[in-house]
Parts: structure tokens; sequence; C-alpha cells
């Protein structure tokens, strides 16, 4: 395999860099990437017997502590990738690694000037990286769990009064005022789960030595589509003036799940025969990064843990070759 070097370690430079150990594509790439099951207990346990530790907690930069995890995604991003973490202290102490999905808005026909990629046996084609709702875009990332103590959180999609108060709790209040805003779809919020979004911010000035160093940050502010939309983007521009900065201009991303592994949304109109539940791979992304409920919990549990800990946690996203 390919000797792919993910280099967390930078020489002295401007940017802020992470102090230690470059870690090594080929210890964290698994042999296969199952796609019809969960496959977190398998992976981890694989990286298990690799690593003990990522070592990418709790490192002293120019710019404070900071705590990563790192996502490989394939240059084909039909396919899955992998993400990385490692959770401290507690039951649930030790390094992970789960299934991931990391590509933009997807069909199965032709579209002028969109990747082509596969999926099994079938080609699909889905938006660059460079344009809205592309394929994920390579760099580093600061983290931060949604919660509704935190956030103002718009719910977008089939909400029923129900959903919202088991989603966001009895209590919540949508007049309060938070330090956060996003609009979030329902779908991100398997029933009985307990798993929130985290939102996903480029970290401007920490590129540098990765695959995002390249990349262009700028703002391109979208035309609202109707008054909802409208006031969203006061409400997202009100609570940060410079929401709308990302790379090549695009905004809005998240690490998050979806409905497809609850029995009540395999049960909805529709769902009869769709291939996003024998394949994780078929699953939409829209350019931000898709976990499955399980890992997503996890995850969830390794960024506030993090966090608790006053460290700035962040998520590297690199290109990588994986297998097919």
């Amino acid at each position: 395999m390919k000797n792919i070097c993910l280099t967390i370690l930078l020489a002295a430079a401007p940017a802020p860099a992470l102090a230690g150990g470059p870690v090594k594509a080929e210890t964290l790439i698994p042999a296969s990437i199952p796609y019809g099951h969960p496959a977190q207990p398998e992976l981890t346990a694989g990286l298990r017997g690799r690593v003990r530790t990522l070592g990418l907690n709790g490192v002293k930069t120019s710019s404070g502590t900071v705590s990563r995890a790192l996502l490989l995604l394939p240059e084909d991003r039909g396919g899955a990738g992998v993400i990385s973490f490692e959770i401290e202290g507690g039951t649930h102490a030790g390094v992970y690694q789960c299934e991931a999905l990391g590509r933009g808005v997807t069909s199965t026909s032709p579209v002028e000037g969109w990747l082509t990629g596969h999926i099994g046996g079938t080609t699909v084609y889905y938006v660059p990286g460079d344009r809205t709702n592309g394929a994920t875009v390579p760099g580093v990332y600061d983290l931060r769990l949604i919660t509704p103590d935190t956030y103002e959180i718009d719910l977008l999609g089939r909400v029923t009064p129900e959903a919202a108060a088991e989603i966001l709790g009895p209590g919540y209040d949508p007049e309060a005022k938070k330090e956060y805003f996003t609009a979030a779809f329902r779908d991100w919020y398997p029933a009985g789960s307990g798993v929130m979004p985290v939102d996903l911010m480029w970290a401007d000035g920490w590129q540098a030595g990765t695959q995002g160093e390249a990349v262009p940050y700028f703002e391109r502010r979208p035309v609202p589509s109707g008054e909802a939309s409208a006031a969203r983007q006061a409400k997202q521009l009100a609570h940060n003036p410079r929401y709308y900065f990302g790379p090549y201009g695009r905004t809005g991303f998240a690490v998050h799940t979806d409905r497809w592994e609850e029995p009540a949304r395999l049960a909805e109109p529709g769902a009869a025969g769709r291939r996003e539940p024998l394949d994780f791979r078929w699953r939409d992304t829209d350019g931000c990064v898709k976990l499955r409920p399980g890992c997503l919990k996890l995850f969830d549990e390794f960024v506030a843990g993090q966090a608790a800990l006053g460290r700035r946690v962040q998520l590297e996203i690199r290109n990588a070759r994986l297998p097919g």
C-alpha cells in the first residue's frame, strides 16, 4: 500500500501546529471497510490491534491545547472512509474507528462538471468540493457539539411537535437567545438515540501542512430563497457575522447521522426498496460528514469530553488511498 504520511506534526510555522510524532495512514487504514452493517466494533478492534493511542489528544500548541480526530476519505467518494478518535477516561475510554462518508450531492445520471465515482458496481456522479453541497473538503475543522443548551436550533424537514420535543427537549424555548444558531434536519436525530450533530467549522489559520493549505477561504453568502431562508440567514449573521466564510466560500457543514436504521423510518411510505438501509455508501451527505448513529454517539462523547477539559477540538480530513 502506498505510504501516505498524515502530517500532523509541522515544523516551526506561522500557523499553530500540533506537536508530536506524525501518524502514518497505513497504521489507520483497515484491510476493508464493511458497508452492509454497523462496522464500528470490528474496525475499532482492528485499530486497537495496531495502536494503543492516537497521540492526538491534549497536544500543546502555540495557540493552546488541541485534541483532534482524523478522517480519511477515498478519492473516489462513492466509497466509505474511516474516522478515528480517542475517548479519555470513563467506561468508553480508548481509540475508536468507524466508517464515514464525505460525498457531495449525488446522481446516477451524468451531470456536466460533476465527478465520477462508484458504489459497488454502479457508476455515480457527485458535486465537486469547490461547489455548494459538494464533496467534503480536506483540511482542518473546529468542532462544537450542537446542543439545545447552547444553540438556537431551527429544525428542517418533516418535524412534528412530538419529534421537536424529543429532539430539543420538552422545555426548549425557541424564542430564548443562545450563544450560537444553526439549522439542522430532523433526519439527523434518530428516535431514542440521544445523538447530537457536531458543528464543523473551517479552522482558518490552521491549514499549514495539511491538504487544506491551498484551499481558498472566502465569503460566498447565498441569496435567500424565501422568507424562512432570509430569517435563518439573518439569525446566522447576528450570531456570527463571518458565518458565510469557508473553503471555496462553502459553509454549513456538520458531522451528523440519519434515520435509516430507525424502524419507524423504514416503515415510512417510499422507504421500500431503497438502497440506503442495505448499503451505507448510498446515504446522502451533501458535503457534510455522515456517521452511523452508534458511531456518532461515541464521537459526541469525544467532542464533549475534550471540550470539557478546555481543549480546542478539531477534525482533520484527508484524502487517502483506502480499500475499495
